[in-house]
């Protein structure tokens, strides 16, 4: 059986076609992934709406991604909403436009759902332990935290914080001065109030940063490295230091600066520097190695499917 998986995100929308291995019970494979800057939430995400030209933005790229799904022969697609979507007062608007154009029933999920689905998708990538480990996924309109062990779910909780929130609040980033980086750094640390006691309770060592933001810190770190990731990578272990390095490297610069950038995708040039906040705040509570993870929420939801 052949499915498609498609990610309504905050800022970018992501396709994944995949089929269950002929006489396989468990395992997924991977046949096609594609992410496209969308900004459903652009300029209304902190106002609970969507906007005219995001709700245009947002079913022209469905069309073609569904269009892609059904040329690749996916018998069933699944369409979940997150942040943007869930907060929105008119996001019945949006999905029901969706609906009649395209057919497709998208599924606004709560954000602990959501936390739920990407930590199916990064156990598939990441092997766990019995240690506690905390998995992080930005995104545009939520960051969702995880701390899970090889046999258990501990904690979950999704946050509306995310890049695009933060950019919309504090949008002098070009280049951004230390002043604004410590009115962003605290807000971040009061918005996440109720994970810090997660974390001293706990004392995970590791951070797994799953897709979005972590793909292009990843993709970067690989890149300083001299050896960039490959297609079929689904997983990269690196240090704090070179995060460190990295972050201080990019947060002096100004857009065209960062523009040319390799490594750097067109969508996540202004995103990325509160993404770089965000992870740093994160950092400071003890860690010594970060994980990427290339799978997150649409390869959890397309395991549940097949399941």
């Amino acid at each position: 059986m052949r499915i498609a998986v498609i990610d309504l995100g905050t800022n970018t929308f992501k396709l994944l076609v995949a089929e269950r291995p002929i006489g396989g019970s468990t395992g997924l494979h991977m046949l096609y992934a594609e992410e496209v800057g969308v900004f459903l939430g652009r300029d209304g995400v902190e106002r609970g709406m969507l906007t005219s030209e995001a709700m245009a933005r947002g079913l022209d790229v469905l069309q073609m991604l569904v269009g892609k799904a059904k040329e690749m022969g996916a018998e069933r697609v699944g369409a979940f909403g997150t942040s943007a979507s869930r907060n929105a007062r008119n996001a019945g608007a949006f999905t029901e436009r969706v609906k009649d154009a395209l057919g497709l029933d998208v599924q606004v999920i709560p954000g602990k759902e959501e936390a739920g689905l990407i930590l199916d998708g990064v156990r598939q990538a990441v092997p766990f332990g019995n240690k506690p480990m905390l998995v992080m996924d930005i995104g545009g309109g939520s960051t969702e935290f995880i701390l899970a062990t090889d046999k258990a779910l501990m904690w979950k909780h999704s946050f509306e914080l995310g890049t695009t929130r933060l950019v919309e609040r504090f949008p002098a980033i070009d280049p951004m001065d230390m002043a604004t980086q410590l009115r962003m750094a605290t807000h971040i640390d009061a918005q996440l109030e109720l994970l810090w006691p997660v974390i001293e309770r706990h004392w995970p060592s590791t951070l797994v940063g799953s897709a979005g933001s972590f793909d292009t810190i990843a993709a970067m770190v690989a890149l300083e490295r001299g050896a960039p990731l490959g297609d079929g990578e689904t997983t990269l272990v690196f240090s704090t230091t070179e995060f460190e390095m990295l972050k201080d490297r990019i947060l002096p610069m100004d857009h065209a600066r960062r523009t040319a950038l390799p490594g750097l995708p067109p969508h996540r040039i202004d995103t990325i520097i509160p993404a770089l906040v965000l992870i740093e705040r994160v950092l400071l509570h003890g860690f010594e190695q970060i994980y990427w993870s290339r799978y997150s929420l649409k390869e959890g939801a397309a395991a549940r499917m097949f399941a």
